[in-house]
């Protein structure tokens, strides 16, 4: 049996090093960035880029991915071609979806490349996740107040073939973290009218995204053909107050929604990490303005696998073999990196996975 290390990195805001400039990029890893606002985010200066950059090429280093997905790259592909050639000894095969600030890349192992297809976003066999499609907000129930959606993000898909008759698709995503007005404990309690109908839409649209990428997989895996699995990876973070939406207005997780339903048992998806492990892990730690701006840790980033990937004659999750990978993550930090952008390889822990096939 042959095996493969599959992982999902968000490395935080990486077109940071290449000077957040897109359109206007001089080619170059630059050798300090001054800081930029982009909308409602401001991006912290850094004053050693390249050494930011060997914290991020370390972690990648240390997990050894033969399949990467990376959330949060640079806006275009020749930036992060360039960071592979510089940090990551040109190793890596470099693959994206449509271009924005925060991209959706995956990287493959060069030795496997050739067995890799990807379908590009313009294809039609992804309309479902291209196409704008319809939701209706929270008081909203007549045509006229129904409103349109689309991928900010489009996931990035590819198809792994290491034998003619087999197949295994990759599915990288990021689903997009909707600013709100809601932004405080006292909003929330008070029921700030404006300011909760404005979290609630944001949390429609994710909902909204989430569908789209559910139809898509139950499209993939009509039958069960042990030949075809589907791994769905990348981070699905849900937006601050998720258990408030949860309870009291019914907008469940957006990760429950991803995972499908059991009537349909061929594209049924089950995390990778043993569920013992998944009820303590966490990848990212934040304020939390229902506990006072307290920190907290919380899961988001993710790796699923269909029901042929789990234990197939063709495909095999390797059992206990997800993980969030804390201890690399941790020796990539210098000490104090808790918050300092410059000093920690990104905000979000690697998880991964390995498949045999």
């Amino acid at each position: 049996m042959n095996k493969i290390k599959v992982a999902t990195f968000n490395a935080e805001w990486m077109t940071s090093i290449f000077g957040g400039k897109s359109t206007e990029w001089d080619g170059t890893i630059h050798q300090s960035f001054p800081g930029r606002k982009i909308g409602p985010i401001t991006l912290a200066p850094i004053g050693n880029v390249p050494n930011l950059c060997k914290r991020i090429a370390s972690v990648i280093q240390q997990v050894d991915p033969d399949f990467l997905g990376i959330e949060e790259g640079p806006p275009l592909i020749d930036q992060m071609k360039l960071f592979v050639r510089d940090y990551l000894n040109n190793g890596y095969a470099v693959f994206q979806s449509n271009k924005r600030d925060q991209s959706i890349f995956m990287l493959v192992r060069k030795s496997h490349a050739q067995s890799i297809t990807q379908v590009l976003p313009d294809d039609p066999e992804l309309a479902l996740l291209k196409k704008q499609f319809n939701y209706y907000p929270w008081i909203g129930y007549q045509l006229k107040d129904r409103k349109k959606h689309s991928f900010y993000r489009i996931p990035l898909v590819l198809k792994f073939k290491p034998e003619a008759d087999t197949e295994l698709q990759f599915v990288v995503v990021h689903t997009k973290s909707e600013y709100s007005l809601l932004q405080k404990k006292e909003q929330w309690e008070k029921k700030d009218k404006v300011a909760v109908l404005d979290a609630l839409d944001a949390r429609q649209k994710l909902s909204a995204e989430v569908c789209q990428l559910r139809r898509y997989i139950d499209g993939q895996l009509p039958t069960n053909d042990p030949k075809k699995g589907l791994v769905v990876m990348g981070d699905f973070n849900d937006g601050p107050f998720q258990d408030q939406m949860e309870e009291e207005f019914l907008l469940h997780s957006i990760l429950d929604e991803l995972v499908g339903s059991f009537l349909k048992p061929n594209s049924h998806l089950t995390h990778a990490m043993d569920p013992v492990k998944l009820a303590q892990e966490w990848t990212i730690e934040f304020p939390d303005p229902m506990q006072d701006d307290k920190p907290n840790k919380e899961i988001v980033d993710h790796i699923l696998v269909s029901p042929s990937v789990i234990s197939g004659p063709d495909f095999s999750l390797v059992k206990g073999s997800c993980i969030v990978e804390h201890n690399i993550y941790n020796n990539a930090c210098a000490p104090g990196s808790s918050t300092n952008r410059e000093l920690r390889p990104s905000d979000h822990r690697p998880v991964s996975a390995v498949i045999e096939y």
